[in-house]
């Protein structure tokens, strides 16, 4: 027997084979672009027209659509196709298969369910500051499996949803209004009447600190060298006012005040010693040998 016919046998012994892949393959892509056209973006238009403040579910809805999508384009073709008969009898077999798969695999699936709902959690979006454990950053994407977290420092950290999950988070600037402390401590011999009062009155000359509620300034104790004094205010829309730069000019309008009025911040610690100081010869045993130690 020729090449050929060799060839020529094979491909009729296949050929069975082959339209069914072909087929599979047609069907497959065609409910998958059709679903893609039709199916997914309404979907995606209605979710956004009920959560238009939820980007996140937003494009969650739209990934998970997709995915299945694709999940029952490829089971609509397996039937289609034919391919089904091929799993009829071997459910000992898919059995083991799906156990080792679930061991092997159970982190990966904790991590769908926690991506699941952290999507679903009404107070978790999308370009939220957070913070958990040591660790503190806006999110920026919420995938499967992972997490995208850039930190101030510009790192983009991939953190397993189950983290975020099982972790207290903190969005520190979700509310409204966010205060914000300073301490400092001023001399014992100071007027503390007054460096409380103009210590307020730096924080109410700075439109983005809000006057109601108003900053508060406080004598909070007794320090080593001096007094402490603990100022709260609040700033309104944290999201949008940098909380730096009205830390930092608050700083600079006390600094100033204080040096005006000769108020002195954070006097050093003074300790005071007592005693004697003594010199004596380092001869050996004490004895005077007639050398001298320089």
């Amino acid at each position: 027997m020729s090449v050929l016919d060799r060839l020529a046998s094979a491909a009729a012994s296949y050929h069975g084979l082959l339209v069914q892949c072909v087929l599979f393959v047609v069907i497959a892509l065609a409910v998958y672009v059709v679903g893609r056209i039709l199916v997914v973006p309404p979907l995606v238009r209605v979710v956004r027209a009920r959560n238009r403040e939820n980007q996140t579910l937003v494009d969650a809805t739209d990934l998970y659509a997709r995915v299945g999508l694709a999940a029952v384009a490829i089971v609509l073709a397996t039937a289609a196709a034919g391919f089904g008969k091929a799993f009829q009898g071997s459910a000992l077999v898919i059995a083991a298969a799906t156990l080792a798969l679930g061991v092997a695999g159970q982190d990966v699936i904790g991590n769908l369910v926690s991506g699941v709902f952290l999507v679903a959690d009404p107070d978790f979006h999308v370009g939220d500051y957070i913070q958990w454990n040591a660790t503190e950053g806006t999110v920026e994407k919420v995938d499967f499996r992972v997490t995208r977290v850039r930190t101030a420092a510009g790192e983009t950290i991939t953190v397993p949803n189950s983290q975020l999950t099982s972790n207290a988070l903190v969005a520190p600037y979700a509310g409204e209004h966010y205060r914000v402390s300073e301490t400092f401590g001023v001399r014992y011999d100071a007027d503390v009447g007054m460096a409380l009062r103009l210590a307020r009155e730096a924080a109410e000359a700075d439109d983005r600190i809000l006057a109601d509620p108003g900053p508060t300034v406080r004598a909070s104790g007794f320090g080593s060298s001096s007094i402490d004094v603990v100022a709260r205010y609040w700033v309104g829309d944290p999201t949008e006012t940098p909380i730096a730069d009205v830390r930092s000019a608050y700083v600079r309008r006390v600094t100033d005040v204080y040096a005006e009025h000769d108020l002195t911040l954070n006097p050093p610690s003074q300790t005071e010693l007592s005693g004697r100081v003594a010199l004596a010869d380092a001869a050996s045993d004490g004895v005077d040998d007639g050398t001298r130690v320089p």
